[in-house]
C-alpha cells in the first residue's frame, strides 16, 4: 500500500551520543516510520498511548533546538474530535469552562471539561472552523471525551466525529520555526494567537496549521495527510536545505514544558484535580460566561478563595531524580502533596519537579521533603515557571 519502506542507517556524529538516526524519503505509514526508528535503536517513550521517539541524539542539542528553532516534533499522540450540526457552538459552550460563542472563525481557546463535582475530565483546545468546531486533546482522553459529549447530546443538532487518524500531527517549534513557516507561505503564523488556525501549501497540498505553544516556545502543529507525513518530515529535516528543522524527541519536550510550568494531560491534568488547583484559571476558565457543567464548584472556589492545594514547582537538592508519584512531606513529616512530573533541567542545571502541594505548604520558599520508599530528598517550593515566561 505504501510502496518501498524507508531505509534506516546509523552514523556516529561527534555532537551526538547515542548515534543520530538517518532515513531516506519513503512511502511508508507514519507508524511504520516511527517503528523503524525505534527498531534502529532510538529510545522509546509513550504519550497518549502511542509510541514516540524519546531522543534522536543528544538531548541538550534537541533542547536548544526547541528553544531557538526550528525543531520538528512528532505530535501524533494528540487526538482531534470534530463537532458539526447547527447547535454545535451553543452546545459546546455549555460543556466547557471557556467561551465558545464569542470565538470567530479559526479562533480558539484552552478549556476544561468538568464533571458535576467540578473535577477535570480532560483539557482541550477549542477552535471554531467554518462549518464545525475542532476539539484538540491528548489521545488518551478520547474515550472519556466521546462518552462525555455523547451523553449530553439530547435534542441538539450535534454530531461528534473522531478525526484523529485523518492526518499526522507534526510540530515546528522555536523562534526559528517562523522563518521556516515563511518558506511555506505562513510567515504570519509567528504573530497568530494561540490557539488559532491558518493554512500552508506544500507539494500542492493544503495543510492546516494550528498555533499551540505546548512546551514553552513558539509552536505550530501541522495536520499533514497520512500518506505524505514521512515525506514532509524528511524534507523539513533535510540538512541540504538552507533552513532545516532538527528532530526533537519527547525527553527534550518534557524538560522544556516542565521548566515552563505547563501541566500535562494525565499527569497534572486528571479527574482528581479541580481547575483552581492547576493555576490555569485565567487561561482556561471564563468568569463572564453563563452556566456550564461544574460551574457552581468553580465559582464557589473562586469567590471564597478556598483552594486545598496548588500545582507548584519544586527545586530538588542533589542529582537524584525522584520518581513521579513520590510523596511530598512538610517539615512535620506529614504528607502535603505528590510529585507529578520530574526532570533534570538543562536550563537550570539541576533536578526540578512539578507537584500538587497543600495550600499551607505551597508558598515559595517552603522547604519540603520528597519521599519514595526509603529514599528522602530535600526540596524547596518555587514560583512557576522555572525558566522563561509561562507561554502555552
Amino acid at each position: 500500500m505504501y510502496g518501498v519502506r524507508a531505509k534506516l542507517s546509523r552514523r556516529t556524529d561527534r555532537r551526538a551520543d547515542p548515534p543520530v538516526l538517518l532515513w531516506n524519503d519513503g512511502m511508508q505509514s507514519w507508524d511504520e516510520f516511527v517503528g523503524d526508528l525505534l527498531a534502529a535503536g532510538a529510545p522509546e517513550a509513550t504519550q497518549g498511548g502511542r509510541r514516540v521517539v524519546a531522543r534522536f541524539g543528544r538531548v541538550e542539542a534537541e533542547y536548544d533546538a526547541l528553544r531557538s528553532g526550528p525543531a520538528i516534533v512528532d505530535r501524533s499522540y494528540r487526538g482531534l474530535l470534530e463537532a458539526t450540526g447547527k447547535d454545535r457552538v451553543a452546545w459546546l459552550h455549555n460543556l466547557t469552562t471557556n467561551l465558545v460563542k464569542t470565538l470567530g472563525r479559526d479562533e480558539g481557546n484552552y478549556a476544561f471539561a468538568l464533571n458535576v463535582q467540578g473535577r477535570i475530565l480532560f483539557d482541550m483546545n477549542v477552535i471554531v472552523r467554518a462549518d464545525s468546531v475542532w476539539i484538540d486533546m491528548d489521545r488518551g482522553f478520547l474515550p472519556v471525551a466521546r462518552k462525555h459529549f455523547e451523553k449530553y447530546i439530547i435534542m441538539e443538532d450535534v454530531r461528534i466525529a473522531d478525526r484523529s487518524d485523518e492526518g499526522v500531527r507534526l510540530a515546528l517549534v522555536g523562534e526559528g520555526a517562523g522563518r521556516l513557516l515563511g518558506e511555506l507561505g505562513a510567515a504570519h503564523a509567528a504573530t497568530m494567537a494561540s490557539p488559532g488556525m491558518t493554512k500552508v501549501s506544500w507539494r500542492d497540498t493544503c495543510i492546516e496549521v494550528f498555533r499551540h505553544d505546548f512546551c514553552g516556545s513558539f509552536s505550530v502543529e501541522l495536520f499533514v495527510p497520512v500518506e505524505q507525513a514521512t515525506a514532509f518530515w524528511h524534507e523539513m529535516t533535510d540538512e541540504t536545505r538552507a533552513r532545516h528543522a532538527t528532530p526533537a524527541g519527547d525527553d527534550a519536550v518534557q524538560i522544556r514544558r516542565i521548566e515552563a510550568g505547563i501541566p500535562w494531560p494525565r499527569r497534572e491534568i486528571a479527574d482528581e484535580y479541580l481547575p483552581a488547583e492547576t493555576r490555569q484559571l485565567e487561561r482556561a476558565v471564563s468568569s463572564q460566561k453563563g452556566c456550564y457543567l461544574g460551574q457552581e464548584v468553580v465559582e464557589r472556589m473562586r469567590s471564597r478563595q478556598a483552594v486545598a492545594r496548588f500545582l507548584c514547582g519544586l527545586k530538588v537538592e542533589g542529582d537524584i531524580v525522584p520518581a513521579e508519584g513520590a510523596e511530598v512531606r512538610g517539615a512535620d513529616g506529614m504528607r502535603v502533596g505528590q510529585v507529578t512530573s520530574v526532570c533534570h533541567s538543562i536550563g537550570l542545571g539541576r533536578v526540578i519537579a512539578l507537584g500538587y502541594v497543600k495550600t499551607s505548604s505551597a508558598s515559595p520558599g517552603t522547604k519540603v521533603e520528597i519521599v519514595r520508599g526509603d529514599s528522602i530528598t530535600s526540596a524547596v517550593v518555587v514560583q512557576l515557571p522555572f525558566v522563561g515566561s509561562p507561554r502555552h
